[in-house]
């Protein structure tokens, strides 16, 4: 199962970092964005598929409610790189502290071992809102009892681009526009108009992005 397979995937020093668990977010805002805007009941048709990342090839899966993105491929290490909760025997690695089992190939003096893992990235609920502006989708995704981190969503010719607040310029910015923050340390929280989100957006806003191809046009 997934679990079993994580639990392998974090004895992996290379794949720590790439399924490390979400981080704190450098930006939050006081309300869901843009503010004074509906909440979408399910994400549209012409969004749902699955797509390719340009940079892992792991898979984004977007269905009505849900985004989740696939990891499956075969990963080579050595065996020095197994954690002391892991013994090799033969072609299995033992996990000391669970006792389970997996098979690895061998190859040469290397273990090949293969990856599946899903993560769940957004679950549209009572907490979570999908909001449409400016042909924009804004993934708005509860931080804490008042505070939301938000992502941005744009399908353009069958590319799909995931944006992320996280540089210096996109926080001044932000800072500028508001003209207030009371934070000193991550994340800053931010209170923007509808006016004011939109002009992050005509600035270059969300400048951490992520590329993914349409593989298929509908969701598994």
């Amino acid at each position: 199962n997934n679990m079993k397979r994580l639990k392998f995937i974090t004895t992996i020093i290379i794949l720590t970092s790439l399924l490390a668990c979400d981080t704190t977010p450098p930006v939050t805002f006081k309300e869901p964005q843009p503010s004074d805007t509906d909440n979408l009941s399910k994400f549209p048709d012409r969004l749902q598929g699955q797509y390719l990342s340009l940079a892992d090839n792991s898979v984004l899966v977007i269905g009505d409610k849900l985004i989740q993105r696939i990891y499956d491929f075969e990963q080579k290490i050595h065996p020095s790189q197994l954690d002391s909760n892991s013994r090799l025997s033969g072609d299995t690695i033992i996990d000391l502290t669970t006792n389970s089992r997996e098979v690895v190939k061998r190859d040469g003096d290397s273990l090949v071992i293969h990856i599946h893992y899903i993560d769940t990235l957004f679950q549209m609920d009572y907490d979570n809102f999908v909001r449409k502006f400016k042909g924009y989708y804004f993934l708005n995704k509860r931080y804490d009892k008042e505070s939301w981190e938000v992502k941005k969503i744009e399908l353009s010719k069958g590319q799909l681009v995931v944006s992320s607040i996280s540089t210096i310029q996109d926080i001044e910015n932000l800072k500028t526009l508001t003209e207030s923050t009371q934070d000193t340390v991550a994340p800053y929280k931010f209170a923007t108009t509808k006016k004011q989100f939109n002009e992050f957006i005509k600035n270059d806003g969300f400048s951490d992005s992520e590329t993914f191809v349409r593989q298929k046009k509908n969701a598994l």
